[in-house]
């Protein structure tokens, strides 16, 4: 197995801490409460549902930071479309709240790691093209 870029590598960390935070929201929605050490959470209509998409989103962000990080070809297409969902999702937070900035602030990270995953040398070292020869 051949070792990841470091910009790969801090990009997997990244996603690995979103999938970490999204799986404890999710089970926090969920009702598990960690022994009451985060307090009451509000009762909400259909948080069942919003808590299992947040565990989904949690398993995708940690499945993608493992692939980076072991170099697989899948992950980068997942590490992908998970920054996509991210960058829809801002997007959606900059029409629910106009002017505050949420939404530009939540698309800075995903749009970084879209940009840089879509740079040749990172293709290349996913085995997704060749690499360019060097002048």
């Amino acid at each position: 197995m051949k070792n990841p870029p470091i910009l790969i590598s801090v990009i997997g960390f990244f996603a690995a801490l979103a999938g970490f935070g999204w799986l404890f929201f999710g089970l926090r929605l969920l009702g598990f409460d960690w022994f009451n050490a985060l307090g009451d959470l509000p009762a909400l209509e259909s948080a069942g549902l919003w808590g299992w998409l947040a565990i989904g989103g949690g398993v995708l962000w940690l499945a993608a930071a493992f692939g980076l990080w072991s170099m697989r070809p899948w992950a980068w297409m997942l590490a992908m479309i998970v920054a996509g969902l991210a960058i829809f999702q801002a997007f959606l937070y900059m029409l629910s709240y106009p002017g505050t900035g949420i939404g530009i602030a939540m698309m800075l990270m995903p749009g970084l790691i879209a940009l840089y995953l879509m740079s040749a040398d990172v293709k290349a070292a996913f085995g997704l093209e060749q690499p360019k020869p060097q002048a």
